[in-house]
């Protein structure tokens, strides 16, 4: 039943894409359209980790349980004593307006809010590469942004 209605499911998208780039056939370029969906591809379904010194330091899980892109994405402050890395705090988000981006949905963009109570608002994006993994970035996620390579779990 899952594998059929993921099936049904990827048809529907298809069947959506198709129709879409033939009424933009008529009116405009078909690359000067790109896909700006709620909704998620089953390749982005998964589970996502980035590592330090050997120890988990930010991990991405991304479901389209409710027909659409939601996700959680959870950072862990890492600390190297004595020549010993681990994971001192943890800091769960959930993902604000997950968007699948670009003609070929390769890329999906998000927000979080940064933690310890601000209200300030951090702008995330990853990029599906074709070995499986991702690359992460966070735009204004200090002076420079930060980017790491996750590597896909699951």
């Amino acid at each position: 039943m899952k594998k059929s209605l993921g099936i049904f499911a990827s048809l529907l998208v298809a069947a959506t894409l198709m129709a879409a780039s033939n009424s933009t056939a008529q009116t405009a370029p078909a690359a000067a359209e790109s896909i700006d969906k709620p909704f998620i591809h089953p390749k982005w379904s998964g589970v996502w980790q980035g590592t330090l010194d050997g120890v988990p330091a930010v991990t991405l899980t991304l479901a389209d349980d409710a027909g659409e892109a939601n996700g959680t994405i959870v950072f862990h402050a890492i600390k190297n004593e004595n020549g010993h890395a681990f994971s001192f705090s943890t800091e769960p988000h959930t993902l604000i307006q997950p968007r699948v981006n670009g003609i070929d949905g390769n890329t999906i963009s998000f927000q979080v809010r940064r933690g310890n109570g601000s209200s300030e608002i951090l702008n995330m994006a990853v990029e599906l590469r074709n070995d499986g993994n991702v690359q992460f970035s966070c735009s204004n996620c200090g002076p420079e942004g930060t980017k790491a390579e996750l590597d896909r779990v699951q």
